[in-house]
């Protein structure tokens, strides 16, 4: 028979309680920020305005990063015809071809944006993954050329 775990005072439960109500994902902190600095500003105020761009700029950002990193997959598999898609950009797998994702990464990072930027890295398991399925290092990084030469490395807020 296995017990509970008792709690340890009224006091600590309620502080765990809040805690984990304002529990956010770390890519979603910045987000979150100006998301309740938002709701907090008065309707018609310049700071308010101020918070609303910076949010819309947050988002905009995100998007940017997400769809270039699924137009690197996208043309990833443009060479091999592979029917991969779905499997890369929807589970993580366990990452053991390291050579090939550190030299996509750095390439990643020289040609398209700062790979150390929050969203950037929760993203990267896509380029795990393409690594993962057997893609070869060169055929990645000619996606990666194709997708950011065109738009030249995007520089992003932290």
């Amino acid at each position: 028979m296995l017990n509970k775990p008792q709690p340890m005072s009224p006091l600590t439960d309620r502080l765990n309680a809040m805690l984990k109500r304002d529990a956010v994902a770390v890519v979603d902190v910045r987000e979150s920020i100006l998301s309740r600095r938002l709701a907090a500003l008065p309707v018609n105020s310049a700071e308010r305005a101020a918070v609303e761009s910076k949010l819309a700029n947050t988002i905009q950002q995100r998007n940017a990063i997400a769809g270039t990193i699924d137009l690197i997959a996208k043309k990833s598999f443009e060479v091999n015809r592979a029917n991969y898609y779905e499997l890369v950009t929807s589970q993580r797998m366990k990452l053991t071809q390291h050579d090939c994702y550190k030299s996509v990464t750095q390439h990643m990072h020289e040609k398209c944006f700062d790979i150390q930027n929050e969203y950037v890295l929760n993203k990267l398991w896509i380029v795990a993954n393409l690594c993962q399925i057997g893609l070869q290092d060169f055929i990645i990084k000619n996606a990666v050329n194709a997708v950011c030469e065109p738009l030249g490395r995007q520089t992003f807020e932290y």
